[in-house]
């Protein structure tokens, strides 16, 4: 195992049928760091002959919410095949700049930029497709509460596609445009709501 960076402990969601659900911490990237903690926090792991976490999906390091790893082989391969039959929902809560509509859907062609390596957009052809919807919980003066349901899992496919269609996630330091990226919220607004799996048991995780 690689050194164990400190840290208090991962809150656990939920674990049952080899798969633990935590609520990640904002700031904490999905690779060794947290791997790491969560190894030496609930052991027995054994997936792939290391005794670390399988990984089925992530979250950026700057978005905390839900995010399920595998104890074991057979369970990471389960939530795989989950995610390739479409079993599987992400809900998220995120905080944008101005006032969205009550309700939106988004499917667009997505990419990298062809300009900066860093950033995603939909702004030019492209195969790939990314798809989302929103419903807008509360709106305030300068800024929307939006529920959304991810449809695809792009790299930082929230965080585009709502900047590319004017409403950048507060505090985004990528996407955002000046009035978010000064809006005081301290990190990325995005929070992992739900996440639930279909078929690993007798009940959806």
């Amino acid at each position: 195992l690689p050194a164990v960076p400190k840290g208090p402990p991962l809150p656990v969601l939920v674990e049952r049928d080899g798969v633990v659900i935590i609520d990640k911490p904002s700031g904490v990237a999905v690779e060794q760091e947290l791997l790491a903690r969560l190894a030496a926090q609930l052991g027995s792991f054994d997936v792939g002959g290391q005794a670390l976490p399988g990984v089925a999906h992530r979250l950026d390091k700057d978005t905390s919410g839900c995010l399920a790893f595998a104890r074991s082989d057979r369970a990471l391969g389960a939530m795989l095949q989950a995610f390739e039959d479409k079993r599987v929902t992400k809900t998220y809560l995120a905080l944008v700049h101005g006032v969205a509509p009550e309700t939106g859907t988004l499917d667009t062609p997505y990419g990298r930029h062809p300009e900066d390596p860093r950033r995603y957009t939909t702004r030019f052809q492209s195969p790939r497709r990314a798809r989302l919807s929103w419903r807008r919980l509360e709106a305030f003066a300068e800024a929307s509460l939006l529920e959304i349901d991810l449809d695809t899992g792009r790299t930082h496919q929230i965080r585009a596609q709502l900047a590319d269609v004017g409403h950048p996630l507060l505090g985004d330091w990528l996407y955002g445009t000046a009035a978010a990226k000064a809006a005081g919220f301290g990190r990325i607004a995005l929070h992992a709501a739900r996440l639930r799996i279909e078929g690993l048991g007798p009940r959806p995780l």
